[in-house]
């Protein structure tokens, strides 16, 4: 009879294991997801151009604050559309596409580290893709980091499968999922996909041009990119003729310049590689070891050609490029994972220094995870309670511990830093509905709207800076960069937000709200803004401005 235990330790029987994980992973993921209002400034984007899509009827283009943006492809706000539809135009369903595509890309890593190394290969890269640092970053906020990630690995996925049982069908379906991740992140994406799998399959073949040849004609390209094209830049087609070179410039800046001719501050040749040693944590240490390691073997190297093809072409068009930015590598922390799997199937270290040096690179984040648990507790001034957390992943890490002097099991080494940095992300999820109390946007739309009902004709104003969520929860056009000399001069009806010092500059208006908002230009540096928060809870407000809400008729 398996043990409760056993579940713990990934040792249970394989189904039930791997259902187990998936469900304490959903529950992760969706835990508190929906609690805070549209942070600002990117999820203000896209939460805003659906808000407008609504309005307007038109799902074919998108505006921001009424105006057009043509930054991105559409697939990912059409996910977010389609989700509002049914959910409601909040934060629930707003973020809930992110968040399922977000698991469905854990998903996808499980079936291909089953599918390359079996069933303990695919319990492995389950584990270590779910509680990967980046992807826990970025796992529920409206942006198309996780639908980009999960079509990319589709693609991938399907082409592995298609490939190896030598059945057309799953390569016309990665051809597929290869044209929704250009909608959602640009035809660059056919290149980059295209480098990958053209490497693995000369390392494949052996660089022998017949069986080469037989390869790529068995990809039918004159199928798969035709269909690719028609999906993908379908839509950059439509809005080229509807809006010409004004949709172009921007279209092409943004998908292209932005990462390949944008002006830098110099080459960065290990921009990615700084970005990995946290990305992946708490499996950074591995990943590099691991590195290492098959770089001293690297007569091995063609068992994990796949995924070492993925993971090189990867770092080497993004390293090259201009632009860079760390969600580029998100796409690549599969590959990174795969990469790591066969050494935790087969590698015993020998020697002292090794043995110690392996362990460490999984004991040292486990550790880390748990005085961060400690930590935040304390530090976010948690109620006491939640000392259970950090007093039962100590229990169940000494029970490994205690196990793994009998076993020596590498399933325990795994699973320690997977528990501890879990505990962490409880505690980090239970606290954010505290930092409510200083993102007033959503009461500022029910003031607004459901409170005074101000006619939606009428645009609000706001002295200084764009609080990029104020148009999504105003429901309106939204005015930036104003003066309060320029507010008071205002003719008709007016609504604004203006600092509360400025409200001597303006006359006859009427004060529907007061409060705080974060005076810096923006939140997604969330420790930053975690701490003004904390020292707000103790009256220090430095960090915030007190804002209020005027009408004139």
């Amino acid at each position: 009879m398996t043990g409760v235990l056993d579940y713990f330790k990934l040792e249970a029987p394989h189904k039930k294991q791997v259902t187990f994980l998936m469900i304490v992973v959903s529950a992760l993921y969706l835990f508190n997801f929906h609690v805070n209002d549209i942070w600002t400034p990117n999820e203000s984007f896209y939460a805003e151009a659906v808000r407008e899509m609504f309005e307007s009827g038109n799902f074919l283009e998108m505006f921001y604050n009424y105006e057009p943006r043509y930054n991105k492809p559409p697939l990912t706000y059409w996910l977010i559309a389609g989700s509002s539809s049914v959910f409601g135009l909040n934060e629930f369903g707003i973020r809930l596409p992110i968040v399922l595509l977000g698991i469905g890309s854990i998903w996808l890593t499980y079936l291909l580290g089953r599918r390359f190394f079996g069933d303990r290969g695919g319990v492995y890269a389950l584990v270590m893709m779910a509680l990967s640092l980046q992807m826990l970053a970025l796992k529920q906020f409206a942006s198309p980091e996780m639908p980009l990630t999960f079509f990319f690995t589709l693609t991938l996925y399907w082409f592995i499968k298609g490939y190896q049982e030598q059945r057309f069908k799953f390569i016309l379906l990665s051809y597929l999922a290869l044209g929704l991740t250009v909608l959602i992140k640009g035809y660059p994406y056919i290149i980059v996909a295209g480098a990958i799998l053209f490497l693995f399959i000369l390392w494949d073949t052996q660089f022998k041009g017949k069986l080469l040849w037989q390869k790529i004609k068995f990809l039918k390209l004159y199928i798969g990119i035709p269909l690719v094209l028609l999906i993908g830049v379908s839509w950059v087609i439509y809005m080229y003729a509807k809006a010409g070179e004004d949709f172009w410039e921007i279209y092409q800046r943004e998908t292209f310049e932005r990462t390949f001719t944008r002006e830098t501050s110099g080459p960065k040749p290990f921009f990615y590689l700084e970005v990995i040693s946290w990305s992946i944590v708490p499996y950074s240490l591995v990943f590099f070891y691991a590195l290492v390691k098959w770089f001293k073997d690297w007569r091995n190297l063609k068992s994990i050609a796949f995924p070492f093809s993925w993971f090189v072409m990867m770092l080497v068009i993004f390293t090259l490029a201009k632009g860079k930015l760390p969600t580029y590598i998100l796409q690549a922390h599969p590959a990174m994972l795969l990469i790591i799997v066969p050494l935790l199937l087969t590698y015993k270290p020998q020697g002292i220094f090794s043995k110690t040096l392996w362990n460490i690179t999984f004991l040292l984040p486990t550790l880390a995870s748990l005085v961060a648990v400690v930590f935040g507790i304390t530090q976010l001034r948690m109620n006491y309670l939640f000392f259970i957390v950090p007093a039962l992943l100590v229990a169940l890490l000494f029970n490994f511990y205690r196990s793994k002097e009998k076993s020596g099991s590498t399933n325990l080494l795994v699973a320690a830093p997977f528990w501890a940095l879990l505990g962490v992300l409880v505690i980090f999820a239970a606290y954010l509905p505290r930092v409510e109390k200083f993102r007033p946007y959503d009461e500022i739309g029910r003031v607004i709207n459901e409170k005074h009902q101000i006619d939606k004709k009428i645009p609000i104003k706001i002295q200084a800076t764009l609080i990029h969520n104020i148009p999504f929860y105003a429901q309106r056009f939204t005015e930036r960069d104003l003066t309060p000399v320029q507010i008071n001069l205002s003719e008709g009806s007016t609504l604004a937000l203006v600092r509360e010092e400025s409200l001597v500059e303006l006359s006859g208006f009427d004060k529907l709200w007061t409060g705080k908002i974060y005076d810096f230009p923006s939140e997604s540096q969330f420790f930053k803004f975690v701490v003004a928060c904390l020292e707000a809870e103790k009256q220090d407000y430095s960090k915030f401005a007190t804002y209020s809400l005027v009408y004139r008729q």
